[in-house]
């Protein structure tokens, strides 16, 4: 049974222009990954080396998001849709059950890392038996559904607004942030940094679509696309000056913060880190809702889905916050996207090579692969496989090994088939 958005109800807000698609993806949604992954290749990386890395990495992404927009940009096509396409109707209630599952371990682990951060920042004094990080999360997680409710509409709205607040936080917190660039070892480009670059934002490429349907046209989709790479390389290379200050899960040491005494500094990542987590959060819900909308029943589609998932992720939070390790939810299914990505993108190549729309036998293939790379993948961040490589490098290599198998394997019976006519 095939249920697509467009089914579901109409498709709204479809003349965004390149400022509105713009401001969606970097207010938050992508700000907070690029900042992350600056500081860890700065970890493995000298300084100037980082940047090239940065510069080349982000080159790459820009093409692979090409390919994706052009893949949706002709029928306003969701990631949903296009993974029915490419993995058919029961590769959809996968991935719709992915994007669910995705957006719910990165509530946790924005919303964890964005109230520790803020409960130290403001460093309010309350009795000590006053749990202020819950306090902290039930009010993101309800501004966050208050936002939400409305869809890709009150999105476009709260992160026009939010943006500029951000880059003016982002700008008075890179002025003011102590560092020192370290000592040069040598390294000019990292291979290593490029798959950190392309591991972390390849999982938010397969959701592109879901937001680029709503564009002007397509000039206005690639116009907007290479100005989110643009400023995304800017945010990227300030973001190695972030290093002394950001840690591991999106948390900032407040420790070095506060220990500066420096009150702009402090007030600048209170409303950077506040207004990010918010943006991200509501694009999250939208981003899940393209999911919901396959697998819930179509009387909880609609304006109360966003509602639904808004106070249902807040609700699990505050239960699973304390008593769950998202780290490996969080991995295994950002490696799950990052492999229906890859699959999207050699579907699409392959497609266009043979200029014919996948037949069911190659969705099944792409299907097969996708999962076999994504349990892979699983395996090795939990521990039970021991690869040395990267966890992007193996999943290309389990995806590209499965096609190519299930493609000999068809050869072999079509051989065999005409030579038994014969």
């Amino acid at each position: 049974m095939q249920k697509s958005i467009a089914a579901s109800h109409e498709l709204t807000d479809t003349n965004q222009s390149v400022w509105q698609l713009s401001v969606i993806q970097l207010s938050g949604w992508m700000s907070l990954p690029i900042l992350a992954t600056s500081v860890l290749i700065l970890q493995v990386n000298s300084f100037y080396g980082a940047i090239m890395t940065i510069f080349v990495g982000n080159a790459i992404l820009w093409f692979i998001r090409l390919g994706i927009i052009m893949m949706s940009y002709r029928h306003r096509q969701s990631t949903l849709d296009i993974s029915r396409a490419y993995l058919g109707n029961r590769g959809a209630y996968f991935i719709g059950a992915l994007l669910l599952i995705s957006t719910l371990a990165w509530f946790i682990a924005q919303t964890t890392g964005a109230s520790k951060t803020l409960v130290h920042l403001l460093n309010i004094q309350e009795d000590p038996g006053i749990d202020q990080f819950i306090q902290m999360s039930v009010l993101l997680g309800i501004l966050s559904t208050l936002f939400c409710m409305e869809g890709i509409t009150v999105l476009r709205k709260l992160t026009t607004f939010a943006f500029p607040f951000i880059v003016v936080a982002f700008i008075v917190a890179l002025l003011v942030v102590p560092f020192k660039i370290p000592s040069d070892n040598g390294q000019e480009l990292s291979l290593a940094g490029i798959g950190l670059v392309l591991g972390a934002h390849l999982g938010i490429t397969s959701d592109l679509p879901t937001f680029f349907r709503h564009s002007r046209s397509l000039r206005t989709s690639v116009a907007a696309l290479t100005v989110i790479q643009l400023i995304s390389l800017v945010l990227a290379i300030c973001g190695l000056y972030f290093g002394s200050i950001i840690q591991e899960g999106f948390e900032i040491n407040s420790a070095v913060v506060l220990g500066t005494g420096n009150e702009a500094l402090r007030f600048s990542l209170i409303l950077l880190v506040f207004l990010s987590v918010i943006c991200a959060n509501v694009a999250n819900v939208y981003s899940a809702s393209v999911g919901w909308e396959v697998i819930a029943p179509s009387a909880l589609v609609g304006r109360k889905e966003y509602l639904i998932l808004g106070l249902g992720l807040t609700t699990v939070f505050i239960m699973v916050s304390d008593l769950l390790s998202v780290e490996l939810l969080l991995e295994a299914s950002d490696s799950a996207l990052v492999n229906l990505c890859i699959i999207l993108v050699l579907g699409y190549v392959l497609s266009r090579i043979l200029k014919s729309k996948p037949s069911d036998y190659e969705k099944h293939t792409y299907l097969a692969a996708w999962f076999f790379s994504t349990l892979v993948n699983t395996l090795q961040y939990s521990g039970m496989a021991k690869l040395e490589n990267s966890p992007l490098m193996v999943s290309l290599a389990v995806i590209v090994l499965t096609i190519g198998v299930a493609q000999f394997a068809k050869m072999v019976i079509n051989s065999t088939s005409s030579r038994i006519k014969l």
